[in-house]
């Protein structure tokens, strides 16, 4: 049997990937989705014998734990990957469609860059001491279960996206003037669901936190950081770069989820 165009692309596409784990989620889905399909056209298989099963709840809480993949950006001042813990409620609103609220904390840091007047000091010596940034994750969003309302063999692969905030508990400003505050996220997200039984399942994802940092004009003036003494200190950022910069922060969650109804 020949393989589907969207399994053969996964195994022989270009190795130039922009994320690996985005790739590797997308072929497991396409492994995933095509069996699937295949077996949806046989006719006749007797009910105990399907590898289709009704999900029959209409609403799920997931408590799960995973690694938020902070990215520092370009001046290297933005979170940093940490441990991060949540919840999620999950509601059907009609077949394939879900949709969740998602509030997770994640346990960051950052470097900071500290004002330097010492003429011996070497350029890596701006770099300050890194600082706990404990980060909230909140986000709401709609998810697409490719298997519709079954599963198959057990697995309920999913895509989503969503939009949420990404906001420390703290905030620190640099000398220069750079902070990390409230940000916009775009989420997008894709699963699966492993279900042990009716009302539990575990749960695999992997999801992008993608908002924007904004630098400072410190940043690209080394005068405006009080580096002291001839030569002139290297600013931050080259005066080619651009003041504002969009990051992805890919996050693997984990996680065990309760179905039931209302």
């Amino acid at each position: 049997m020949r393989a589907a165009p969207a399994v053969r692309r996964c195994l022989t596409g270009p190795r130039r990937a922009r994320a690996g784990a985005w790739a590797l989620a997308a072929c497991l889905l396409a492994g995933a989705a095509w069996p699937a399909a295949l077996t949806a056209q046989e006719v006749g298989n007797p009910p105990e014998r399907s590898p289709y099963r009704d999900i029959l709840e209409h609403q799920s809480v997931t408590l799960f734990g995973g690694r938020f993949g902070g990215n520092a950006g370009q001046a290297g001042v933005g979170a940093m990957p940490g441990l991060a813990f949540g919840a999620q409620l999950a509601v059907r609103l009609s077949g394939p469609i879900d949709f969740w609220f998602t509030l997770a904390s994640a346990a960051s840091r950052r470097r900071t860059i500290i004002a330097d007047t010492l003429v011996t000091r070497t350029d890596s010596a701006r770099a300050g001491p890194d600082i706990n940034l404990p980060l909230v994750l909140g986000d709401i969003g709609l998810g697409l279960n490719i298997t519709g309302d079954k599963t198959w063999h057990g697995l309920a692969p999913y895509v989503g996206a969503g939009l949420g905030i990404v906001t420390p508990t703290q905030k620190v400003t640099d000398p220069g003037g750079f902070t990390v505050g409230t940000n916009f996220a775009l989420v997008p997200a894709v699963g699966t669901r492993i279900f042990l039984s009716r009302s539990l399942a575990l749960r695999l994802e992997v999801r992008d936190y993608f908002f924007r940092y904004q630098y400072p004009l410190a940043y690209f003036d080394s005068l405006n950081l009080h580096f002291a003494g001839p030569p002139p200190r290297p600013a931050v950022l080259s005066l080619g770069s651009s003041d504002r910069q969009w990051v992805g922060n890919v996050t693997l969650w984990l996680g065990v989820s309760y179905l039931f109804t209302f």
